[in-house]
């Protein structure tokens, strides 16, 4: 006991190395936040500058890149309906216009705002040339309305009014408003796409064009054939139409003698019930 009394106690201190070494990584941290920061402003400072320089010398330079691919040719696609000299005029190209500034969706847009346009493609082909693809619109149908005939595409589209002696075979639409007709409101051009439709597997089962078809109750397709009056109601035009070519001749050997038309003895033949023909003979 007293030997160690008079001994040196020695006691090892050891140094704290989780405290160590937490405290490196916080340094080295705000070093490296450091670079970045100085880093992000030389890139900032660096665009801003580049901006600034392209915004004086940017348009010279596309302009002057531009005009070596000035438009020299116009490739347009074979029309019937639409001329070129349309074509080039809803384009509208300055003399100076070339390639690089030139946007084929906004030409594209221009050009499908011609009613006998449907779709439109322009491409550009360096190193003069612009391709202008045109899909015309065909007409299939004669909308009759406030005593004017108006040529009808299948989509229910208006196109034009009826040249006289155009077509004398298109079917024939009534019942629609000319202004219903141009707005083309979902439920009207619904409407006019069903009558086209109608009108078409009629003259395919009867072979007797035009038909007149009125499209005037909604709900209730009446079609008009050799002077008879046909009623389809709504819906399944197949299976009622292949009824009526089953029954026609019949029904036009009986009723469309030479002597009084049918339309003036009001023949109707009406087929919206399932599996029933029925005709009423009216004065």
């Amino acid at each position: 006991m007293g030997a160690l009394q008079g001994a040196r106690v020695i006691k090892r201190i050891r140094p704290n190395r989780r405290r160590n070494l937490n405290a490196q990584p916080l340094q080295g941290g705000k070093t490296a936040l450091a670079r970045m920061l100085v880093a992000l402003m030389v890139l900032t400072a660096g665009a801003g500058a580049g901006w600034y320089g392209w915004q004086r010398v940017g348009p010279d330079l596309v302009a002057w890149a531009d005009r070596c691919f000035m438009i020299r040719t116009v490739d347009l696609t074979e029309t019937r309906r639409v001329s070129r000299e349309q074509v080039l005029a809803l384009l509208d190209l300055p003399t100076d216009r070339g390639l690089l500034r030139t946007d084929p969706a906004v030409l594209q847009r221009a050009l499908e705002t011609h009613p006998w346009i449907r779709r439109a493609s322009v491409r550009r082909m360096f190193p003069e040339t612009l391709a202008v693809d045109v899909q015309e619109r065909e007409p299939v149908a004669i909308l009759r309305t406030g005593g004017r005939d108006f040529l009808v595409d299948y989509e229910g589209v208006l196109l034009a009014e009826r040249p006289a002696q155009d077509d004398e075979t298109l079917p024939v639409l009534k019942g629609v408003d000319y202004v219903e007709a141009v707005f083309r409101e979902p439920w009207t051009a619904e409407r006019l796409q069903t009558g086209i439709a109608l009108a078409g597997l009629l003259v395919q089962a009867v072979g007797r064009p035009p038909v007149v078809v009125d499209l005037g109750t909604p709900g209730d397709f009446v079609a008009y054939d050799a002077g008879f009056r046909l009623r389809f109601g709504d819906g399944q035009f197949g299976d009622k139409v292949d009824r009526y070519r089953q029954v026609s001749d019949r029904v036009f050997d009986r009723w469309g003698d030479r002597e009084r038309a049918a339309s003036a003895r009001h023949v109707e033949v009406d087929l919206r019930f399932r599996d029933k023909v029925i005709v009423r003979e009216g004065r």
